[in-house]
């Protein structure tokens, strides 16, 4: 994978990836190793936690799709290894949150993923992005359980930059 041409997302737009996928399986060993490796990587790269997080799903029982998926992760890291986040020093930085969600986006428990993102100034400091516990009955409502979160998350970090 040295050689390979670098592409400019990590996975591939709407494909849903099910634990149930045909095909051989992979070496379990080797795919966690991989996995956790790109978790590792999220402390730096947010752009990688939605795709890290997806992929853990499928350590139990790992086939070869999903470690082509995950080799695919690999060839985005590759192309865009000088990525990061940069934190300018401003005088006065401004909290802004950010949330999203999917509706019924995992095909074996049509359960949606939560994310959210906070900014301080020039760069993203706080992230996360995870399966949500309840199964929505609209989109309506996927959403409201995403940003439930995120008004969680904002009031605990106000409540640190106050105290700082």
């Amino acid at each position: 994978m040295e050689r390979c041409k670098s592409i400019p997302t990590p996975l591939v737009h709407n494909e849903k990836i099910s634990k149930f996928e045909g095909g051989d399986r992979a070496d379990p060993t080797v795919y966690r190793s991989l996995i956790g490796s790109l978790l590792y990587l999220t402390a730096t790269r947010p752009d990688l936690m939605f795709a890290a997080s997806l992929l853990s799903r499928f350590m139990q029982a790992p086939s070869q799709v999903h470690l082509g998926v995950a080799k695919r992760t690999l060839i985005y890291i590759k192309g865009t290894a000088d990525y990061g986040i940069w934190f300018k020093r401003e005088e006065q930085g401004q909290l802004m949150g950010y949330s999203d969600s999917d509706w019924a986006g995992s095909v074996d428990d049509m359960k949606s993923t939560s994310g959210y993102a906070f900014t301080l100034g020039s760069g993203m400091f706080s992230w996360n992005s995870k399966k949500q516990e309840v199964v929505a009955q609209s989109s309506a409502e996927a959403e409201y359980i995403a940003v439930a979160g995120a008004t969680n998350q904002a009031l605990w970090l106000r409540k640190i930059l106050r105290d700082l």
